[in-house]
């Protein structure tokens, strides 16, 4: 079963995308804040995509999406933000998601990557 990475602090967001990703056969690991995300980047799990909220608690998702280009070189990457801001970065790995968003929609982007990798 392939695993991503949800990096974000709302738990009922959380919940729902978790609970859609696991109807369709997509395991995640859950990041409620910027550190714990960067401790999975970091880290030794398998994952096929890496899903972050812009807006974390204790730090900016962008610091998420910068370690993951690096450590994770060839995982797909959603950044997610309910903010009209242009990311900084620029990388054909990352895929904008704006918030607030279906569940369902990022539910098929994220079968779509997964298919891919």
């Amino acid at each position: 079963m392939p695993s991503v990475l949800l990096a974000e602090d709302e738990f009922l967001i959380r919940a729902m995308v978790v609970d859609a990703l696991a109807a369709v056969g997509i395991d995640c690991i859950e990041a409620a804040t910027g550190q714990a995300a960067l401790d999975v980047v970091a880290g030794a799990a398998a994952l096929s995509a890496i899903i972050v909220d812009i807006g974390l608690p204790d730090m900016s998702g962008e610091k998420v999406i910068e370690a993951a280009l690096r450590h994770r070189p060839d995982v797909p990457i959603i950044r997610c933000s309910g903010s009209s801001m242009p990311s900084a970065m620029s990388s054909p790995r990352i895929h904008a998601v704006p918030k607030p968003y279906s569940v369902d929609d990022l539910c098929r982007l994220v079968a779509k990557l997964v298919g891919e990798a």
